[in-house]
Parts: C-alpha cells; structure tokens; sequence
C-alpha cells in the first residue's frame, strides 16, 4: 500500500475504525516509512488533547428545549405577514373553475415564453460544454467494508445502484471512483454486493432516509 492511501487511513487508524486486517496493513508501512510516520504524530497529538478535555454533559432536559426551540422559530415564519394579493390568490385557487383556468393559462404562457427564447435567441439553448464547465470532479474513496463489489446511489443518478462503480484495483479494500457533478447537497448510500444498502462509514454529515436507516450528505461548493 502506497503513503498516498495510508495517508488517507491515519485518522480512521487513530479512531480505531479500521478492520483488523486494514490496521495491520497500516502498521506495517509505518514501521518502514518515517514520511508516514512524520504524518501521524501531529494528528495522535490533536487526538490526546481532545480525549483530555473534561467531558461536558448536557442537562437531561437539552433536547426538548431544543426542539422546542425549533418549533417556535418555524411557529413565527408562519405568522409573518402575508401580502393581500397572495391572500386573494389562494382563494381563487380553492375554486375549482379559477384553478384549472390559472394552471391552463399557466402552462400555456410557460410553453410560449421557451418558443420565443429558443427561436429569437439560439443561443439560449442548453449547451453541453456551458453545463460541464460549471461541474465539479468528486472523488468517492471508500474503505472498511469487506465487498466484492461497491457503487454509489443517490440524488445525483436517481438512485441507479449500476451507474456509478467504485473500483479496487489493488484489493487492498480502498474503493475509489469519480463524477462529475454540479454544486449543490446530495444524498446517497453505497450498494454493496449488487443489493445490500450500507451507509457510507466515512462520511461526515447523514440525514434520516425515512426508512430507519441514514443517508451520507455530500456538499459541493465551487471549489469542488
């Protein structure tokens, strides 16, 4: 294994979230390497000052008032005041007659506006080139699942389990893989094996899947 991918490793080494056989791998090099070794003293120093903060406990009653908290905030969105003409808008839209006549007339003036851009302005067509310029390239680098195959699914492919594959070339179970995707959230999940769901262990935000489980979150910004 290379210094590039066990550098990769070190803070999953250092939590102790590394199988047995991938922390052996990584013991291994840094008993030969002094780069790599040179590299995990500053992070083993971050992980002892932390662990040697006092631990803070939260009062019993923290996430109610949280919550609560929460729900007062969203209660004073709802209360802003809303704009008559919105107020007389959404009475029309409760008759049945005004709202099939708003969402015809609707429709129509959207198909119109395109047909006048696209044909006066040509230019204003999608162009594949404008849209690839704004992608960023986000590589996936996965590690610690014991699999014989790997893909990623999620918002970015409508959840297509077989579009995009991690690779391993060298079996050493660091799965890697590349995209091109426009800035923006995403969620996805890894689907180990063609058919088992895991959520991705190294990521750093998740989000509740509605289903029991938890969705990775990726953000991407400008700057990849």
């Amino acid at each position: 294994m290379n210094c590039k991918k066990i550098k990769k490793l070190l803070q999953l080494y250092l939590d102790d979230a590394l199988t047995f056989g991938e922390k052996q791998l990584v013991e291994k090099h840094l008993e030969t390497c002094s780069t790599c070794r040179a590299e995990l003293k500053p992070l083993s120093a971050m992980v002892r000052l932390i662990k040697s903060l006092p631990e803070v406990s939260t009062p019993p009653d923290f996430t109610e008032n949280l919550m609560s908290k929460i729900s007062q905030i969203k209660e004073k969105e709802r209360e802003k005041i809303i704009p008559a003409w919105q107020i007389s808008l959404k009475n029309l839209w409760n008759v049945p007659r005004y709202r099939y006549g708003f969402a015809a007339a609707l429709t129509t003036a959207v198909v119109c506006f395109f047909a006048f851009t696209f044909l006066f302005n040509p230019s204003s067509l999608p162009n594949q080139k404008q849209a690839a310029a704004h992608q960023v390239e986000v590589t996936f680098t996965i590690s610690g699942i014991k699999a014989n195959q790997i893909a990623v699914a999620g918002d970015f492919n409508s959840w297509n389990t077989n579009a995009n594959q991690l690779v391993d070339p060298d079996g050493d179970g660091i799965w890697t893989g590349k995209m091109q995707l426009e800035p923006g959230r995403y969620e996805y999940m890894l689907v180990v094996d063609d058919g088992k769901w895991v959520t991705d262990p190294n990521a750093k935000v998740y989000a509740d899947d509605g289903f029991g489980s938890k969705n990775a979150v990726l953000f991407i910004n400008n700057n990849g």
